[in-house]
């Protein structure tokens, strides 16, 4: 079975530990790389190393990114030189430096990517959205800051009163892109941020065009009747509400499905909102309720139930 997912970075990591556990599959993970920074002189690609160290099984879910027991003693002596204020632990650094090293070569982040994700025992490609550099800009009360300075050195604090994407009117979708998703036997939205994490890949030429085509299944990011348990799910979800009001939405996962109308074919709501299904069927799709915020075993049988969606595209 030929499958894609489109992904952002802690939300798709989780599902992606499922579904990396289901025999048989042909899988292309297409990253969101509009989060990407230059810091400390080197290329960092959050979101892209998120996917690859989940499909690795490797992923800090504790702390929300990076590799499980990584040390962070050259992020603490960068903080003597007035730099320090985003974390890159000491393995994750070889990371970005090798990416680096590769881009300033000559390789594109492609290139860069599928080397890195080799190098770690991943079997499924992982390709990033663009090979041309696209930033996520939050437009705040204290002016334009990069996701990044958003997230991380502000703390989200900032009101945000909207989201742009610099450098996408110029941007291509990587060469592996397209191909992957007029290939796939179905398409997945990965429960990620809608705004912040799958709104620059949809918004590439070609794409949309490209789901048109094929089954595609959203999994909703938003959970209702679940308080965000862990300090990584409560920033997600402060940010994921925050880009979601600026947009005149409601933090919910009806809200979500109205952005994926007329995209998606299914939706999958979380059990415990199925109060809900009715507010998405009215929106024309497919609902399909699993528990979304499954661990463990848990987590590959929600794989399987968004696997199981797929079936021949409805006219959208």
């Amino acid at each position: 079975m030929r499958v894609a997912v489109l992904c952002g970075g802690f939300g798709a990591a989780r599902f992606l530990d499922g579904l990396r556990r289901v025999p048989g599959l042909d899988l292309t993970c297409i990253v969101n790389t509009a989060d990407d920074l230059d810091y400390a002189g080197v290329h960092v690609s959050p979101d892209v190393d998120t996917v690859t160290y989940a499909l690795a099984g490797v992923f800090d879910e504790g702390r929300g990114f990076g590799r499980v027991g990584d040390t962070f003693r050259n992020a603490e002596a960068l903080r003597r030189y007035g730099l320090g204020w985003f974390a890159v632990g000491d393995a994750d650094l070889a990371t970005s430096l090798r990416r680096t090293e590769r881009l300033r070569a000559g390789a594109t982040l492609s290139e860069a990517t599928a080397e890195l994700a080799a190098a770690l025992g991943v079997e499924a490609a992982v390709v990033p959205m663009s090979d041309q550099p696209v930033r996520t800009v939050v437009v705040t009360d204290e002016g334009r800051l990069g996701f990044q300075d958003y997230l991380v050195a502000r703390r989200a604090e900032p009101a945000v009163r909207g989201v742009e994407h610099d450098g996408l009117a110029g941007a291509r979708p990587a060469p592996a892109v397209l191909p992957a998703l007029r290939g796939a036997d179905l398409v997945i939205l990965a429960p990620s941020s809608p705004l912040a994490s799958l709104a620059p890949i949809l918004a590439l030429p070609g794409v949309r065009p490209a789901l048109a085509a094929v089954p595609v299944t959203a999994v909703t990011p938003v959970v209702s009747g679940r308080a965000p348990a862990t300090p990584p799910e409560r920033a997600r979800a402060h940010v994921r509400a925050a880009f979601m009001a600026a947009a005149g939405l409601p933090h919910s996962a009806t809200a979500v499905a109205g952005l994926y109308a007329g995209l998606a074919d299914t939706f999958v709501l979380d059990e415990r909102d199925a109060a809900e299904a009715a507010d998405g069927r009215a929106l024309g799709l497919e609902v399909v309720t699993a528990d979304t915020l499954a661990t463990g075993a848990g987590r590959v049988a929600l794989a399987e139930a968004v696997l199981a969606t797929a079936r021949p595209p409805r006219r959208r």
